[in-house]
């Protein structure tokens, strides 16, 4: 009989855990792990440092220490890497996915720890104030930093009530949303604890942070805050309207500069001396452009090679075309003329997404590929693609690039002259120049629109000039609210501090070459501490988290 070389996962009592005394079969994969009981590749020891989270862990958590301790191995993400281990009720059948614990591979500190919840018939709900303070009680244990935490929310959800705790020092909380959640069940008991990545662990200096003896009176900033116009008024489109139906723009304030691209909110104040913090200076340019009112649409195939050649100065010659429909999920449809050399066994379909990738086959003077999308029904223009690989001369010349820009834009736009932000987005190689409309002196954007995105979006060959891609996302029936209903912008701030009062925090500010991050001292809206949000989305040209309601003032967060 052939013996069975798997070797078990090594099982020792929580309680009786030592440094080093573990051996153990590292696993790469929990799920497969408690699946397959995947056959061991080596025998290694426990590092140290693990043992000593888990005996601190044991330690504030006694029910732990009868449990057998099933060492997992290395897990990563979602979210927080570490070393895992199982809390396993049966030395007989340990279950790598029940109760389990992540730690930092190399200082030990706790990372994640999940126990599942126990039902009773008479459940002890905490009220909010046990729940912080026992939570308080937990982080403060697994450290010997001296770092202090807070209590800013407590959420109770599904029999769960989970506590989000924020870092203090010099009594003043850190903006970096490197929070700590603690989460019990409804009998009462500790069941869940959840940082990113070990940050709440990190000793803190309190000399090497600013004195918050030094910070200007509250009173002081709120009238700073008030001078520097925190907010600013905009028409605001929904993030999916369709562009052949008609879309009403609501009037909305929005903080200044956003709180999405920076570790704070666009509107904060320095609080030694009151000024902003961020001193952006604008990069947009206001330019009134005449259009020349054409009609330009495409429902055939020879409709769309005038189109190309004549609005977007590209010739599709002799190259093959392919047109087709596709459907969209409002009921919309779009229309696809594309032009260009292939690989054999491409869909229509698929070739949109191969633009710019020749065969081998194809001669020097035919790897250009041309796409022109349009509305299928009114044959409207929505997108123009070029993509050619034929060698030319030239430079980046970026007056020669505003210049075919505003020609292409002037005979999309309506007969008149046009208000419209332009903002070259791009970089030393290529012209990205982004076109935005304004209406009654207000600009309009659409909710969630990126930095490189416009109504009308235009990118510039470097070398040529030419245009390389060109995209119209303007609805063509908009209905605006009447400015002259908003109300003054004061007004508009006096209601957001209603909601999120300002409050001396610390934020880190990174260098953007170097990222070493520098503490400042600062007045903010208090909505980082209030809410658990992440400074840590992409870059959005208008960043509509908070926003304020210009016609009625009513504060609304989207999360």
């Amino acid at each position: 009989m052939k013996k069975n070389s798997r070797k078990p996962l090594l099982l020792v009592l929580a309680g009786a855990v030592a440094a080093g005394s573990l051996w153990v079969t590292p696993i790469v994969d929990v799920h497969a792990a408690a699946v397959k009981k995947v056959q061991a590749a080596a025998v290694t020891p426990v590092p140290v440092t693990i043992t000593k989270g888990i005996q601190q862990v044991v330690r504030l958590v006694p029910e732990l220490s009868k449990r057998h301790v099933v060492y997992i191995g290395e897990v990563d993400g979602p979210g927080v890497s570490g070393v895992a281990i199982a809390f396993a009720e049966s030395a007989k059948d340990p279950n790598p996915n029940g109760d389990r614990a992540v730690f930092d591979p190399t200082t030990g500190d706790l990372l994640i720890l999940e126990l599942k919840p126990q039902k009773s018939e008479k459940p002890a709900t905490l009220t909010d104030a046990q729940a912080s303070t026992k939570a308080v009680a937990f982080v403060t244990g697994l450290q010997n930093i001296g770092n202090t935490y807070q209590s800013r929310e407590v959420v109770t959800k599904d029999g769960l009530t989970t506590v989000r705790l924020v870092r203090k020092i010099n009594h003043v909380s850190l903006d970096d949303a490197y929070d700590s959640f603690v989460t019990f069940d409804s009998t009462g008991r500790l069941i869940g604890f959840r940082n990113f990545n070990g940050k709440s662990h990190e000793k803190l200096i309190a000399a090497s942070f600013p004195p918050a003896t030094r910070a200007i009176s509250s009173q002081q900033a709120l009238q700073r805050y008030n001078e520097s116009k925190p907010l600013e008024l905009i028409y605001l489109l929904p993030e999916n309207a369709p562009n052949d139906k008609r879309v009403e723009a609501r009037l909305v304030y929005l903080v200044k500069d956003g709180i999405i691209s920076q570790s704070h909110t666009g509107s904060a104040l320095d609080a030694m001396n009151g000024k902003r913090l961020l001193d952006l200076q604008p990069s947009v340019q206001t330019v009134n452009l005449n259009g020349t009112g054409e009609r330009w649409s495409a429902m055939s195939d020879s409709q769309a090679a005038d189109l190309v050649r004549w609005l977007f100065k590209a010739e599709p010659g002799k190259l093959p075309l392919v047109s087709f429909e596709e459907k969209r999920e409002d009921g919309s449809a779009l229309r696809y003329f594309i032009w260009g050399y292939f690989r054999q066994d491409a869909a229509n379909a698929d070739k949109q997404y191969e633009l710019g990738m020749f065969p081998d086959t194809v001669k020097p003077e035919e790897k250009k590929h041309l796409m022109l999308v349009t509305n299928a029904k009114t044959g409207e223009v929505l997108r123009f693609v070029s993509k050619d690989e034929v060698q030319k001369n030239g430079k980046l010349d970026k007056k020669r690039d505003w210049s075919t820009a505003e020609e292409a834009l002037r005979r999309l736009l309506p007969t008149g002259p046009n208000p419209i932000l332009l903002s070259d987005v791009g970089n030393e190689q290529t012209t990205l120049i982004t076109a935005d409309m304004v209406v009654n002196g207000t600009p309009v954007y659409r909710e969630g629109q990126r930095l490189e995105e416009g109504m009308y979006t235009i990118s510039i060959q470097g070398m040529t000039g030419a245009i390389e891609e060109f995209t119209v996302n303007r609805p063509s029936d908009m209905v605006f609210q009447q400015a002259s209903k908003s109300i003054p912008q004061q007004a508009a701030v006096n209601q957001l501090l209603k909601s999120y009062p300002l409050e001396l925090t610390y934020v880190h500010m990174i260098h953007p070459e170097t990222g070493a991050v520098t503490w400042k001292l600062a007045y903010d809206l208090s909505f980082r501490q209030t809410k658990a949000h992440c400074f840590c989305g992409g870059e959005q040209k208008m960043d509509a988290t908070i926003q304020v309601d210009a016609l009625t003032g009513k504060v609304t967060v989207k999360e």
